[in-house]
């Protein structure tokens, strides 16, 4: 079945047909474009199509394409307590629309459940890239990283979504550091982001003690993968990897109960003793508390926003130096989850220069994040954007 909105591509290309995704039928292809691969469409453009049926003899067995309804706005709370409003629908909605533009390719769930022998053996590969190694770059303390690299791949084999959603991880990694395979290790990324996504939509629907520590995980990853697999780094990607974090927050943090009495609960739990912070980000955290303040007696509405999610990042970063092996990063994914739905309509914009302001302190914060976790170095200089 199509996916909705969307029609089915009869004529794709090969590549595309063995990845089970959607083919834009352009010549070059989009995928094989993206990817700097060869296009079978190029070498088949005269070729014969008299054996296959008709557009308009096909046209009446499609499926008239349905209307899908916008993203509703989500409003977050402030750190380090996360708690969001709204309907559990609502928040579903808008993790099944927020997928950043160029993350992935979709699947229809025909398409996932067929798997080419080829495609096992870049699994296994991936597997094993990820156990021996991958699990070491994750963030965390070494009892943490233990849990990624061997309690997270056994709850792995129970549960598809995160499986799919580990592999990308492996996958975006080998591209990282096997720069002449980078288009190849992609590939395989951008297929398993997007059977992940799919996947774990649906077990959002029935959270519970069963599932709600894969659950976590699976999406903790799912946010790392969409970091490191875009296409395009720049700032509207950027916010569109927000709505991800927040859908998936407001799923993931009715379970927080359960998921610090489970196996996994080291990867959320506070450290003890909070190494001193670097002189670094002291010094950001100043400049952070200096854009908490009014510039006027009498600010106007969109310099009342701007001071509250300036208030809102230095408190998250405040939490996260006391709390936190890694702060910087900690604090990066709390300040989209925190500020409110206006304000990221307002980086959306960005046409006031204290928005931009803010903004551009907050990526600074991925920028000191990607010293540590290679899942980030690609958005090094995102801050020069603004």
């Amino acid at each position: 079945m199509p996916r909705l909105g969307s029609k089915k591509s009869r004529y794709g290309c090969k590549q595309c047909k063995i990845r089970r995704v959607k083919c834009d039928e352009n010549r070059p292809c989009g995928a094989c474009a993206r990817y700097r691969v060869e296009c079978s469409l190029l070498s088949n453009a005269t070729s014969d199509r008299s054996d296959v049926p008709s557009p308009i003899t096909q046209a009446s067995s499609d499926e008239p394409p349905a209307s899908t309804a916008s993203p509703p706005n989500n409003e977050a709370s402030h750190p380090p307590d996360i708690c969001h409003s709204g309907s559990v629908q609502e928040h579903l909605t808008l993790v099944q629309n927020s997928t950043p533009p160029g993350l992935t390719e979709h699947l229809t769930p025909a398409d996932l459940s067929e798997i080419t022998p080829s495609q096992w053996m870049f699994d296994l590969e991936l597997m094993h890239h990820f156990t021996a190694h991958a699990y070491l770059t994750m963030p965390g303390v070494e009892q943490t990283k233990q849990i990624w690299g061997y309690a997270v791949p056994q709850e792995a084999f129970k549960f598809p979504f995160l499986m799919h959603s580990l592999l990308a991880f492996s996958a975006n990694h080998l591209a990282y550091i096997n720069p002449s395979k980078t288009s190849h290790f992609r590939l395989q990324s951008s297929t398993h982001q997007t059977a992940a996504v799919t996947s774990l939509n649906k077990a959002l629907t029935n959270i519970g003690p069963d599932n709600c520590h894969a659950l976590f995980v699976g999406a903790s990853l799912t946010v790392m993968n969409a970091f490191a697999d875009v296409r395009t780094y720049d700032l509207d990607v950027l916010i569109e990897i927000f709505k991800l974090i927040r859908g998936m927050e407001y799923v993931l943090g009715k379970a927080t109960p359960m998921i610090e009495k489970g196996p996994f609960a080291a990867i959320v739990r506070p450290v003890g003793n909070a190494a001193r912070p670097s002189p670094l980000l002291s010094a950001f955290l100043v400049d952070v508390q200096g854009l908490a303040y009014p510039r006027s007696n009498e600010p106007t509405p969109v310099e009342l926003a701007c001071i509250k999610a300036a208030e809102i990042l230095r408190q998250g970063l405040q939490y996260s130096l006391e709390s936190a092996p890694h702060p910087a990063m900690r604090a990066a994914m709390i300040w989209p989850i925190s500020i409110e739905s206006d304000f990221i309509e307002l980086l959306k914009q960005r046409t006031d220069p204290a928005v931009r302001d803010v903004f551009k302190h907050y990526c600074r914060l991925l920028e000191y994040s990607s010293t540590d976790f290679w899942f980030f170095h690609r958005w090094r200089g995102v801050s020069h954007l603004l």
